[in-house]
């Protein structure tokens, strides 16, 4: 079995307090959270020059001041004092950023990085970043070290990402701290002896304040981790599948479900959260899809029921999850499975068709023929099984197994979802945007398939980043699709990640540093 890798990615800033009541939300690109709902979180070095009044800070910002410059910029960003003006923000903190101030090459980065009033262009954010990090700015290496585990903007390179991320972790930057851990595995002996015995601290050349209360701990920040379920794992752990909670698409449902902070699928097995992760699964999330399987599987609040667990797993793999896939294989390859789904199957019993059939799809069973398996799907469909209505409908539109007719997809799709099933709902909504299927309001199909993102479905997060990249039903807006494919890789999401390195690739610079061999 191939390895399966899922991305996760986020930038870093640092708002100071003042700018909290100004706005609240974090970064577009941090873990979980949903793009146009927030404005970018930035770090401001000297508080000093936050109460100089307008006046003055023009003068000394005119007069090439660069910190005036950069809080100058801020202020237009963020319409502090001032009204709110993006090309003058950008104006300002890149004058300060070209004077080499640390902070304003971070903060011209993110703009750069998030398309916030510029062309977006992540490789020269990357430089940036760099020369942040290189001033000894903790916040800056921690993100050069992310960007080094992505095969994006640069070469994968876990050396490369562990030296910065240590260097940050080692100022005692915390997020850093987190993700040095689980990177050492990946690299170099040497390396990690080297760093670890080292007492020395980053030389700054332009130290930058960096005041505690400029700092959140909710921040939320991950790496990118290409290795995390592959042949060679041993075990899906209950704290795994937990952890995956946290990038379902949806805050406040995230925040429920991991109120109590729950160590094991048991712990997180109360009613309320039971139904939670149904509506989740229904909407098409991998996540609560494998997090239902095991449970099933282990006998976790409902009582044991491999087919059911085997369904939610394969459900869980049809959309990318590299945990559900791994736990299905694992299943498949007890011999007391097979025949019990052969035995249920031949008993009548509509979950068990549907399930022989998926396990021979992708050939985790071998015992009878793709077209034997195709009827039983046919049969569970004829029952109005809504999850084999929907891989019937799949089958036809995108003509699977000899199977060759959009109208009759479309056909068992609307059948599926007025009987209840949301995926359905999902796939009819999708297919009229991004086939262009005429006679429908496509401003209104967006604003549902967007509502479907935030509800948990990858499905629909991965075709929210296509509508931005192509403009469809919405503002065409390269800097959205990325954050949507990122959040979906981050997921699982293969597909999302082929779209980041072809939209990367199509603006790569001829510069060795960010030459990627494929």
């Amino acid at each position: 079995m191939k390895n399966i890798y899922f991305l996760s990615f986020i930038i870093i800033a640092v708002f100071s307090s003042s700018i909290f009541s100004q706005d609240t939300t974090q970064s577009l690109a941090f873990k979980n959270k949903r793009p146009q709902q927030q404005t970018p979180y930035f770090y401001r070095p000297d508080l000093a020059y936050q109460i100089w009044q307008k006046f003055r800070l023009t003068q000394e910002a005119n007069a090439g001041d660069p910190l005036a410059q950069h809080e100058l910029g801020l202020r237009f960003l963020l319409g502090e004092g001032v009204p709110a003006d993006t090309s003058q923000a950008v104006f300002w903190i890149k004058k300060a950023a070209d004077q080499n101030l640390t902070s304003a090459k971070y903060n011209y980065a993110i703009l750069l990085i998030n398309g916030i009033g510029v062309t977006w262009d992540p490789f020269t954010a990357f430089k940036l970043f760099q020369s942040a990090a290189n001033d000894g700015m903790v916040q800056a290496q921690y993100v050069v070290g992310i960007l080094y585990t992505d095969n994006l903007t640069v070469k994968r390179d876990y050396n490369l990402a562990y030296y910065w991320i240590k260097k940050a972790a080692d100022s005692n930057y915390e997020p850093a701290q987190n993700i040095a851990a689980k990177l050492e595995p990946r690299v170099s002996r040497n390396i990690v002896d080297s760093l670890i015995s080292s007492t020395s601290k980053p030389e700054e050349k332009n130290p930058i304040p960096d005041p505690s209360e400029n700092l959140t701990s909710s921040l939320g920040l991950v790496f990118i981790d290409f290795n995390t379920i592959s042949d060679t794992a041993i075990t899906v752990t209950d704290s795994m599948l937990i952890e995956n909670i946290e990038v379902i698409g949806n805050d406040s449902l995230s925040k429920i479900l991991l109120a109590d902070k729950p160590k094991s699928l048991k712990d997180l097995s109360t009613p309320r959260n039971i139904e939670i992760l149904n509506m989740l699964a229904e909407n098409g999330s991998p996540e609560a899809q494998t997090i239902l399987g095991k449970m099933y599987e282990e006998g976790i609040y409902f009582t044991k029921n491999l087919a059911n667990a085997g369904v939610y797993y394969y459900r869980a793999l049809r959309n990318d999850s590299p945990a559900g896939t791994y736990l299905l294989w694992q299943l498949s390859q007890q011999s007391e499975f097979g025949e019990q789904v052969q035995r249920e199957s031949e008993n009548g019993n509509i979950v068990a068709k549907y399930l022989w059939y998926g396990l021979t799809a992708i050939a985790f069973d071998r015992r009878i023929a793709i077209s034997d398996a195709i009827n039983l799907l046919e049969q569970s469909a004829d029952s109005y099984y809504l999850p084999a209505l929907v891989e019937l409908g799949l089958n036809y539109y995108n003509s699977r197994f000899g199977k060759s007719d959009i109208e009759t997809g479309l056909k068992l799709w609307q059948t599926a979802s007025q009987l209840g099933s949301k995926e359905a709902e999902i796939r009819l909504v999708a297919s009229r945007l991004l086939d262009n299927f005429g006679g429908y309001n496509k401003s209104e199909d967006f604003k549902k398939l967007k509502k479907f993102a935030d509800e948990g479905s990858l499905f629909a997060m991965v075709s929210v980043g296509l509508c931005y990249e192509q403009g469809i039903g919405i503002y065409q807006s390269k800097p959205e699709a990325v954050n949507y494919f990122k959040m979906a890789a981050q997921r699982g999401s293969r597909f999302a990640y082929e779209e980041l390195k072809r939209i990367y690739d199509g603006m790569r610079p001829p510069d060795s540093q960010f030459l990627i061999s494929n």
